[in-house]
């Protein structure tokens, strides 16, 4: 135990001293950091080109930059499950590796290695856009999740999310009765946690408790969500219920940090420093700032299980390069990320809306507290709807029926469900919309 301790501690101290320089970087100037990050993408290619049986058999040494990059395929999930042995670099410390697995929430799980080595500096990245709240690294706060893996504390997580070491509580999201509710709001008030963090659905949950009960919250000096889509709607409630900016993160679990709100709340500085993102539209090409397409990502701090052109199965919008954040940060910029590739319906007028669209409902309808959409076919929608007692039957499913088809089309076949409640995905995730129609079709 003591050795195990004493470990932890030595790490705790390298990914501070990654963290200066994750700080450091972050106000270089967009061409520095460009420079910055074409040499650590030429590090890794040197390397995995002849270490790793996959990358070698796919041309990568011919690689010598960001734009040859984008001649490469594309890493998918099916690649990892029947490549995963020629996926794996040799001639590096077996200690450097860390299985791990996708969560499978909206699908098979998928197995891959973290490389216990650099992740210190995508975690450094996470810290950076943490203490955009206002907060100092290892200061007091409380996390709201609900990852069972993160849940059922072994003695890593128990170090990890511990107040002595980092200084951390873990709050469940699988938890969130009205007596739960309640005991979370005193434990925050009397606890006064510099910074929450959380999934929004979960943040929500609490914050709308919070408004209609006129409870009293302690402020702190900010909030991050990340895990799942952060909709207006819910950012306006959580930053009203706890007097304070709430901040969007997007992350995942193979590449970890990718990118951050700063507190302009003016799109996400990407982390280019640490991963190479790119949008892509349905045939694989670059897509234009302001469009939406499949988001593309290269760890360029992997390397015993590298992602290289990683299709992680999410759709965003890129912001022009030229635009610069008041921040003064030069980390470039991605205007949304929309949610999950499953998270987008199709119309029968061809119009593809993300599931970004479908929580504004709340805020249009009377009654409806939450909703879920479903599109298993072509031309056909299922809603489940969570109503209160100002909803009408009649006139408050007319009025969703209504707004969906004038966006989807007038000859879509709308079904309203009326439920108790919509179910989290075994992570803990608030899944609004589940697709399973190509949005290519």
């Amino acid at each position: 135990m003591t050795n195990k301790i004493l470990i932890n501690i030595l790490y705790r101290n390298k990914i501070l001293k990654q963290l200066k320089e994750a700080n450091r970087v972050q106000w270089f100037s967009y061409n520095e950091i460009m420079d910055y990050q074409e040499k650590k993408l030429n590090d890794l290619i040197q390397f995995i080109s002849k270490n790793n049986d996959y990358y070698s058999s796919i041309g990568l040494s011919q690689v010598k930059n960001t734009e040859d990059l984008k001649k490469m395929p594309f890493l998918t999930k099916d690649i990892i499950r029947n490549e995963f042995d020629k996926l794996q670099t040799r001639n590096l410390n077996p200690n450097r590796f860390r299985k791990n697995s996708t969560s499978g929430s909206t699908g098979k799980a998928t197995y891959y290695y973290s490389d216990m080595l650099k992740k210190q500096y995508s975690e450094a990245c996470r810290l950076r856009g943490d203490s955009w709240t206002g907060w100092e690294p290892f200061e007091y706060k409380i996390v709201l999740w609900g990852a069972e893996r993160d849940i059922k504390k072994n003695l890593k997580t128990k170090i990890r999310h511990s107040r002595f070491f980092f200084n951390t509580d873990l709050l469940s999201s699988f938890k969130m009765s009205n007596n739960d509710i309640i005991s979370y709001i005193h434990y925050i008030n009397k606890k006064k946690p510099v910074f929450i963090i959380g999934y929004p659905s979960a943040l929500d949950v609490l914050a709308q408790f919070i408004i209609n009960h006129n409870f009293i919250v302690y402020s702190p000096k900010g909030i991050i969500t990340g895990g799942e889509t952060l909709f207006e709607t819910q950012r306006e409630s959580i930053q009203k219920a706890f007097n304070c900016k709430v901040l969007n993160r997007y992350g995942g679990r193979e590449v970890h940090h990718i990118a951050n709100e700063c507190e302009e709340q003016n799109g996400l500085h990407i982390s280019s420093d640490h991963v190479i993102l790119e949008v892509v539209d349905k045939e694989g090409n670059s897509c234009k700032p302001g469009e939406l397409g499949e988001i593309v990502l290269t760890d360029l701090d992997n390397y015993v299980f590298p992602f290289i052109r990683y299709k992680i199965g999410d759709v965003g919008i890129l912001e022009e390069k030229s635009k610069k954040c008041k921040c003064g940060r030069g980390l470039p910029l991605i205007r949304r990320v929309e949610g999950r590739t499953t998270d987008i319906v199709i119309g029968t007028n061809g119009n593809r809306i993300s599931g970004i669209f479908f929580p504004l409902i709340r805020k249009k309808v009377k009654g409806v507290e939450e909703i879920q959409v479903v599109q298993e076919e072509y031309g056909k929608l299922e809603i489940n709807v969570k109503r209160n007692s100002l909803y009408d039957n009649n006139k408050s499913s007319s009025e969703i029926i209504n707004i969906i088809k004038n966006e989807l089309g007038r000859d879509m076949i709308v079904n309203i469900n009326y439920v108790s409640g919509i179910n989290v995905t075994q992570t803990g995730k608030l899944q609004r919309v589940i697709s399973k129609v190509s949005p290519y079709i």
